[in-house]
């Protein structure tokens, strides 16, 4: 199904190469991931009840996709490897390069007509480049064990959502009731990035990235996350959400070797389970 469609395929197969050919074309560039990223600002704005601040939600949508698409053609070469539906192509690179800088820099000129301390800005902006950029040698925190997982969780989703929070209601930010759903996000967001680890396994381990999956096993990755689900409802009084349900059904086949779809599910699971809390 990765090459061009056979003559001597059924038309319910016909459509199902090319549903996936459009849906692969679409997540190739993460726009997903700033749609969803886009909504847990709009609602947790909404949650607020603060008015809604275009500026801030925006911005923040831009940054994040800038994040990410500097992810996609920083990485492409290792990407070729384990996602050949979806790697950025070199002949693709220097332009994406040019819509990452614009992006950027429109999401400072829209977080600058905000209003806000600048400061907050300027804290993102580091973590654009530090997820997978080769700091020192071949090192970076997208390699180490657990680090890499946590640092999508805490800085990518939950620091922007604080951030956003503080500046709308300073004072709902030690609230309960705003930091019980984060916590779930962040725990989901953790979850959802062990889950896609699975999907990279062999690729990881061949490039000397160090993941719950390559290192401990499939096994033990699938207790972990488990063991995650059960922290979320136990800090929920012992509230199951559609979240949990979905991940133990994804849980009982995924493997290594599943359609790379499901792989792109955990951050609509992640959202359910912010905007549902």
């Amino acid at each position: 199904m990765n090459g061009k469609p056979d003559f001597q395929m059924n038309t319910l197969s016909k459509l199902y190469y090319y549903f996936r050919l459009s849906i692969f074309e679409f997540v190739k560039y993460r726009l997903h991931l700033s749609v969803i990223f886009y909504s847990l600002l709009l609602y947790n704005n909404i949650r607020l009840n603060g008015d809604i601040n275009y500026f801030i939600t925006l911005s923040f949508t831009l940054w994040h996709f800038a994040l990410f698409l500097f992810d996609r053609i920083y990485d492409r070469k290792l990407d070729a490897v384990s996602q050949s539906e979806e790697y950025i192509k070199d002949k693709q690179a220097n332009s994406l390069y040019i819509v990452f800088a614009v992006c950027l820099l429109t999401s400072f000129i829209l977080y600058f007509f905000s209003s806000a301390n600048i400061f907050y800005w300027a804290l993102l902006f580091p973590i654009t480049f530090l997820y997978p950029l080769r700091i020192v040698n071949q090192f970076r925190f997208k390699n180490i064990l657990i680090i890499k997982n946590l640092y999508s969780a805490l800085l990518i989703y939950i620091l922007p959502l604080l951030i956003q929070t503080y500046i709308i209601n300073p004072d709902s930010i030690l609230n309960s009731t705003t930091l019980k759903p984060l916590l779930s996000l962040g725990l989901y967001v953790w979850l959802g990035e062990v889950f896609w680890d699975i999907r990279d396994l062999s690729a990881d381990k061949t490039h000397g990235v160090h993941t719950i999956p390559n290192t401990f096993g499939i096994t033990i990755t699938k207790v972990f996350m488990v063991s995650i689900i059960l922290i979320d409802a136990a800090l929920n009084n012992w509230s199951f959400s559609l979240s949990a349900f979905i991940y133990i059904v994804l849980l009982t086949f995924i493997k290594e070797s599943s359609d790379r779809l499901f792989f792109h599910l955990p951050p609509i699971i992640a959202m359910l389970r912010f905007i549902l809390n």
